[in-house]
């Protein structure tokens, strides 16, 4: 504690404690909510022993530490129960009272008379004394009612201004989670004087958060090979784009096919095997070792048929013929035989590896019997909620490896980023769209309902630049100048309530026209197949309206309707 402060509360220690004896706890309605009955409950700055004495009423196993001599000889002068109870100790170095270990800790009125740059330390002591999954109940400020010079009241007791979205992420940092927040008037009716209290829960000691997890592989695991950047890629955009796939454990993991990861990974290495130059994806292939990546040879085999079809070794033509079920025999083949070897090189690679570098150990498992990839279901949360940042990392982090592996052929990041932003042509896609309306009738447009000649557009719903999806379902007949004015905005959620039957009319006229395509893309965002359910539409918009909201929501996107 601020030695100024210390100073006040000791000279006023009786006249202190008997106002704090005077009003009830302001924070004794939270304690059932904050910690488990019976629980050890150690009160920080216990005061006047109200609180303490309040918890041990309560049931609980309860202890104090308090700095102030004159406050704690109040405290066990009208409460002493509290003999044995009570300790001398004070943040930011309060050690191991009563040995530590604590379910719960109760810490009402102080943190602000803790200078900033002590902060972090006394967080991170509170956080030593915790339990996994123990709890913290803090209060604090939200408002002081008498005049501040330079933080300091007129009794020169320190007050810093801590808000409690700036505790709470200072304690977001060293693990624990907030599970609670309420506002309240001042005990003692102090005019302009109100509190905050959060209630935060210690996720795991010794463990890192879920995103410092991911950081940790990205940039302290050994890398050998572009692999775990590879992996992590795919994770991101299955969880931004094909959110289905997860499947949900009770033990607080998710399983995500392997197979559905090998098929990101062969479109993500297509661009940079194609390639008129070499570009190394392993520290051996850059030494110009004769053994290369597990998968490149079977790929370029699958990639030969449609070297000529097009930019990338023909990525675009091969990519609607596999979505169609146009591949011949051969390719098909070669496609299973690719897509194990890519598997296999996943399954042994970054799956087995994936922090080996961090004390917590490594992030994945695979379950044979399902052909999962089993990660923890906080990493899965973030990549969901972050993994379009995630992503982009991910693709500068690979250009810069690669560069660094290719040193010997001049290879530079710069190289390598088209490469790595490589797409199929939307070109290709919207025109097998086009050609299905036009098949149909062209009627309507799919937003304003104006009648349609043959002068229509094909908009992409989700803007491209957003989800860089060609997907048969994203794809709608719109007139020309709507689509002008729609731009790369997201249609309004009354836009897409009122035309929501429009829409379902263009998606039964694609899948008409392209039962098997459309069936795999949709597959991809139902999580289930189309023929599976009679009522596939109605599911499917609200799988596409939550794509739409979500989307706004994470990328900060304009809205935009008619």
């Amino acid at each position: 504690m601020d030695t100024a402060t210390a100073r006040f509360y000791q000279d006023n220690a009786k006249d202190i404690a008997g106002r704090y004896e005077s009003v009830e706890s302001p924070v004794a309605k939270y304690v059932p909510l904050a910690f488990v009955p019976g629980g050890r409950v150690l009160d920080i700055g216990a005061g006047s022993g109200r609180d303490l004495a309040h918890l041990l009423r309560s049931g609980y196993d309860a202890y104090g530490i308090e700095p102030t001599d004159g406050l704690r000889t109040a405290a066990l002068s009208a409460h002493p129960e509290l003999l044995d109870r009570l300790q001398a100790a004070s943040l930011p170095a309060p050690g191991l009272p009563f040995g530590g270990g604590f379910d719960g800790i109760l810490c009402s009125a102080v943190l602000m008379h803790v200078p900033d740059h002590e902060l972090f330390d006394a967080a991170l002591a509170m956080r030593a004394l915790l339990k996994t999954r123990g709890r913290m109940l803090l209060s604090l400020p939200l408002s002081r009612g008498e005049g501040m010079v330079e933080q300091r009241d007129a009794s020169g007791r320190l007050f810093e201004g801590y808000t409690a979205e700036e505790i709470q992420l200072l304690f977001e940092r060293l693990g624990c989670r907030c599970i609670g927040r309420w506002n309240s008037d001042d005990a003692l009716a102090r005019t302009g004087t109100t509190w905050y209290t959060l209630l935060l829960e210690l996720q795991a000691t010794g463990s890192l958060r879920s995103i410092d997890q991911i950081e940790g592989v990205l940039n302290r695991d050994r890398k050998v090979a572009t692999y775990k950047l590879a992996l992590f890629r795919a994770l991101a955009d299955l969880a931004m784009h094909g959110s289905k796939v997860a499947v949900w454990h009770a033990d607080g993991t998710v399983g995500v096919p392997l197979m559905r990861i090998a098929e990101k990974w062969l479109m993500y290495y297509w661009p940079i095997f194609a390639s008129s130059r070499f570009i190394p994806q392993s520290q051996s292939e850059g030494a110009g070792d004769a053994k290369p990546v597990k998968f490149r040879a079977a790929l370029t085999a699958l990639m030969q048929p449609y070297r000529e079809q097009g930019a990338h070794g023909g990525l675009s033509a091969w990519h609607l013929d596999w979505e169609s079920g146009r591949l011949s025999p051969e390719v098909q083949a070669q496609l299973k035989s690719t897509l194990r070897t890519i598997a296999e090189t996943i399954r042994l690679g970054p799956v087995a590896f994936s922090g080996g570098a961090l004390d917590t150990g490594t992030v994945f498992e695979f379950d044979r019997r399902t052909g999962l990839v089993i990660l923890p279901a906080g990493i899965w949360n973030e990549l969901s909620l972050l993994g379009h940042w995630i992503a982009d990392a991910v693709v500068l982090r690979w250009a810069t490896l690669s560069e660094r592996f290719g040193y010997r052929q001049a290879v530079t990041s710069g190289d390598v980023l088209p490469l790595l932003l490589a797409r199929p042509d939307p070109v290709r896609a919207t025109m097998l769209a086009r050609q299905a309306y036009e098949r149909a009738g062209i009627t309507r447009c799919t937003w304003s309902g104006r009648p349609l000649k043959q002068r229509f557009v094909v908009d992409h719903a989700i803007p491209f630049a957003l989800w860089a999806s060609n997907d048969l379902w994203n794809l709608l007949q719109v007139d020309h100048q709507v689509n002008a004015n729609k731009s790369d905005k997201l249609p309004s959620a009354q836009l897409l309530s009122d035309r929501r039957s429009a829409v379902m009319e263009d998606w039964e006229v694609l899948r008409a026209a392209h039962p098997v395509l459309f069936d795999r893309q949709a597959t991809q965002l139902l999580g289930s197949s189309p023929d599976d359910s009679p009522g596939w539409a109605n599911a499917m918009f609200g799988r596409f309206r939550e794509a739409v909201e979500v989307t706004a929501l994470q990328r900060g996107v304009e809205r935009w309707s008619i």
